[in-house]
């Protein structure tokens, strides 16, 4: 009989529609090699209905009651980080506590550095228990450069959001007994937070389990970039904006008949506007494939300009062998090499004229995929890293 392990995580992994979710999910399926998992997560927007049935996964989903802006208004009084995440434990707590008394578990999982209030929970019912958290991202980072985005009163509201969690983030390091890091800036970022607990780090790059996408044949190409992603994460709706205004010009003057498609769920307001303003532009809004547009395509971009961890729509693009031209902060924490696994542009014509190159030259785009293919199977597919996750889990 297997040794149980108790896996809490805000974001539901079921359907795996974007990289945090991917992320979840892949992790939780290699601890299912080794544990009876109990997964604590919010209910999906579509109940149940996506959820696997799986031998070695028992799910306790929970309603959700916090809000965005429920979420922003505790932030106020509570003084954390004004994500959901950070107030979960008001839906998660009596859960929690519940499957803690019953199972007495040894191992707890907690999917994302936001969720130190579910810590404290855990650590109130099981005091001995061996916790790893997994950060996903530096969000004390990620809530600076928000608010360096921002203006007036918004911007000083975000600042004291990223003071918030990078105190939050100091006490994570003394909570939990090991971190996980999504790359090595990452894990730097967290080591110079707490030295004493500098050993506490270890990197579990993103992954993915590459028998998800070898089974369909590659599609015709068709004259299309993809920008995937969550269109309501802060950094993509940035880079939306900047391929908008600063690269696509220069790409539509030189390939005629060029498409753009903007493939993600959660559309925010001035990404769907995108639309309106060209035709040749196309917002998909959700799908249940990303793959599918990704392998017609014939590039991948990931224009960002701000962000943590590492692209999990890169290592996708990588998986169906299509090309990607990125910025050096869209490929930050990936082991890159520009011209053999992928190309890298920090300059909008610089990158306008790389996808131009690989509009014109399939020869190039085709050693770009089998380089990039090369680098996924060694570090970043589900076997690469499975020893190293359950050395230590």
């Amino acid at each position: 009989m297997r040794e149980r392990l108790l896996f809490i995580t805000a974001e539901n992994p079921f359907p795996q529609d974007s990289g945090g979710k991917l992320r979840t999910g892949n992790i939780l399926s290699l601890l299912q090699d080794k544990y009876e998992v109990d997964l604590i997560t919010y209910r999906g927007r579509e109940g149940t209905a996506d959820t696997p049935t799986r031998p070695q996964l028992n799910v306790y989903e929970v309603q959700r009651s916090m809000n965005y802006r429920k979420a922003m208004l505790r932030s106020l009084y509570t003084w954390r980080n004004c994500s959901y995440m950070s107030h979960a434990d008001v839906d998660m707590r009596r859960t929690i506590v519940s499957l803690c008394r019953e199972h007495q578990y040894r191992q707890v999982f907690i999917s994302h550095s936001l969720l130190g209030c579910c810590i404290d929970i855990v650590r109130q019912a099981l005091p001995e228990a061996e916790i790893i958290t997994d950060a996903h991202n530096f969000e004390s980072g990620l809530s600076a450069q928000l608010a360096g985005s921002k203006r007036g009163l918004a911007k000083l509201y975000f600042s004291l959001n990223a003071f918030w969690t990078r105190r939050d983030e100091r006490k994570l390091m003394d909570k939990t007994n090991v971190l996980l890091t999504t790359s090595e800036e990452d894990g730097q970022s967290f080591r110079a937070l707490s030295g004493k607990n500098a050993s506490k780090v270890h990197v579990i790059p993103n992954f993915i389990r590459i028998g998800d996408y070898s089974d369909a044949p590659r599609a015709a190409q068709e004259n299309w970039i993809i920008l995937p992603g969550n269109m309501n994460y802060f950094p993509n709706i940035h880079a939306a904006a900047y391929f908008f205004r600063d690269i696509y010009p220069s790409v539509k003057a030189q390939i005629p008949g060029v498409k753009w498609y903007i493939v993600g769920r959660d559309v925010h307001p001035e990404v769907a506007a995108l639309a309106g303003k060209d035709p040749s532009i196309v917002i998909t809004g959700y799908v249940d494939s990303v793959a599918e547009y990704v392998r017609k395509a014939k590039v991948v971009v990931a224009p960002l300009l701000e962000g943590s961890g590492t692209r999990l729509k890169i290592l996708e693009a990588w998986a169906l062998g299509t090309p990607v031209v990125s910025s050096s902060k869209g490929a930050e924490g990936l082991r890159y090499e520009h011209s053999r696994n992928i190309l890298i542009a920090d300059e909008p014509q610089a990158f306008a004229d790389s996808i131009v190159r690989l509009f014109r030259n399939e020869q190039e785009g085709r050693q770009l995929a089998e380089g990039a293919r090369q680098t996924l199977m060694a570090h970043y597919e589900a076997g690469s890293v499975k020893s190293k996750l359950l050395a230590l889990v």
